[in-house]
C-alpha cells in the first residue's frame, strides 16, 4: 500500500472515532456547561498547537517538505497557540471580549489548517516524507478540526437565559 493510501485510511480512522467521541461524549459535555467553561475545554486544544512548529525541524519532519509549506503550518499554529492562550485567560478572566476572542482563535485556527490542507495537496505531502510529523498530521490535526467545528457550533448556538429572566 502507498503512503497516500495509509495516510487517507489514518485520517479517516483518526476523523471518524474521534468524531464519533465528540458526538456521543463530549458535545452532550460541552451543552451542559456555562459558555465560557465550555469554550475553555475546547480552547486548551489549541494552546497546544505550538507542536506543529516540529514540521520546521528536519530531524523529526525530515527534509522533503518543502521550506514555505513547512513555515506557513508553523507559524499558523503558533499564532493559533499565542491567540488561544490570549483567549483562555480573557475567559478566565471573565473580559467582555473573551467570545470575540474565541470567534478569532477559532477562524484564525480555521485558516491555518484550510492552509495546511491546500499546501499539504498542493505538494502532495502525504507522499513526500514527514518522518515523525506524520503523527501531528494523523491523529492531532483531525481532533483540531473537531474542535474547531464544535466551537462554532457553539458560537452559533443561542446561549441559554440566565436564571431569572
Amino acid at each position: 500500500m502507498d503512503a497516500f493510501a495509509v495516510f487517507g485510511i489514518q485520517n479517516l480512522f483518526s476523523f471518524i472515532v474521534f468524531g464519533l467521541l465528540a458526538w456521543w461524549y463530549v458535545w452532550p459535555w460541552l451543552r451542559s456547561l456555562d459558555r465560557r467553561t465550555a469554550f475553555t475545554a475546547l480552547t486548551f486544544v489549541h494552546a497546544l498547537r505550538p507542536i506543529g512548529a516540529t514540521v520546521l525541524v528536519t530531524s523529526v519532519a525530515g527534509s522533503a517538505l518543502p521550506r514555505d509549506f513547512a513555515a506557513g503550518v508553523a507559524y499558523g499554529d503558533l499564532a493559533t497557540s499565542v491567540l488561544a492562550v490570549v483567549t483562555l485567560l480573557a475567559l478566565r478572566g471573565r473580559l467582555s471580549f473573551a467570545i470575540a476572542l474565541v470567534w478569532l482563535t477559532n477562524v484564525v485556527g480555521t485558516a491555518d489548517l484550510i492552509n495546511a490542507l491546500i499546501g499539504g495537496v498542493r505538494y502532495d505531502v502525504a507522499r513526500l516524507g514527514m518522518g515523525s510529523f506524520w503523527y501531528v498530521v494523523t491523529i492531532l490535526v483531525p481532533m483540531l478540526w473537531i474542535a474547531h467545528a464544535l466551537a462554532f457550533a457553539l458560537l452559533l448556538r443561542r446561549p441559554a437565559p440566565r436564571a431569572g429572566q
